[in-house]
């Protein structure tokens, strides 16, 4: 398993695996435009392989401030702490170039306990849980 910045020949293996993991969670995949243009979108953007599959991923958006997006692990691997390897990446990354990191998620997730752990607060609920890290 090698944690490694997204490449161009990437994009399909990144597509699916995003696909899989909102099918799984909301029945649905919608709003993948980001995707088409990863390396415009994202100031950061890393894959987790494991023998030429994608099975995570993790984006660094500039927003001001940096924010996590696309955060996502196929389920089977889930547990084994790949998140948590991806967020202290970002969080390295990210630390004296921001003030602080932010990320949405939403309750049907169950990613709130995970970030928690990692040090991010909750600072706002709507649809979906704004959560931040103060650097």
């Amino acid at each position: 398993m090698k944690i490694r910045e997204y490449k161009e020949e990437d994009r399909k293996k990144v597509k699916k695996l995003v696909k899989e993991v909102l099918t799984e969670i909301f029945n649905s995949a919608s709003n993948l435009k980001d995707l088409d243009n990863i390396k415009k979108e994202y100031k950061k953007f890393f894959v987790v392989e494991e023998k030429g599959e994608i099975i995570g991923t993790l984006g660094i958006k500039n927003e001001g401030d940096a924010r996590i997006s696309r955060m996502y692990i196929k389920k089977e691997k889930r547990g084994g702490g790949l998140g948590k390897k991806l967020v202290k990446k970002a969080i390295k990354l990210c630390k004296g170039k921001y003030k602080r990191i932010f990320l949405t998620t939403y309750p049907q997730m169950n990613s709130e306990g995970f970030y928690k752990k990692m040090g991010f607060k909750e600072y706002k609920r709507d649809e979906r849980i704004w959560m931040e890290l103060i650097l």
